[in-house]
């Protein structure tokens, strides 16, 4: 649980230092926060379940880690690019998406302790 408290606080630092209109370097402006989505939602949704569940051993599946990088990759760079400008379809945030999932799934998908 460590790293999501550490992925999702970097994320909020961004996202409220950006709204200051502050431009970070283009790495970090356009795709850390990519590289940040899945092990964010995962360990959120992870957190969830066990309290849901009151089993804190629970984990995720491999299938619903693939889901959350499905529903990632089609939402924001299949489908909101065609209705809203401000987002692109962009294969690289797809494989940060997926080096996101790779991550969540080797090293934040375990049990307590």
């Amino acid at each position: 649980m460590k790293w999501l408290w550490v992925f999702l606080t970097i994320y909020l630092s961004i996202y409220l230092v950006k709204t200051t209109g502050y431009i970070f370097p283009p790495p970090i402006q356009y795709y850390l926060a990519d590289l940040l989505a899945v092990p964010v939602v995962a360990g959120l949704s992870m957190c969830f379940m066990r309290y849901l569940t009151q089993n804190k051993n629970c984990i995720l599946k491999s299938w619903q880690v693939i889901f959350i990088l499905i529903l990632f990759s089609i939402s924001f760079e299949c489908l909101l690019p065609l209705f809203m400008k401000r987002y692109t379809g962009d294969v690289v945030d797809v494989l940060l998406y997926c080096m996101g999932s790779l991550f969540f799934w080797k090293v934040m998908n375990k049990p307590p302790g």
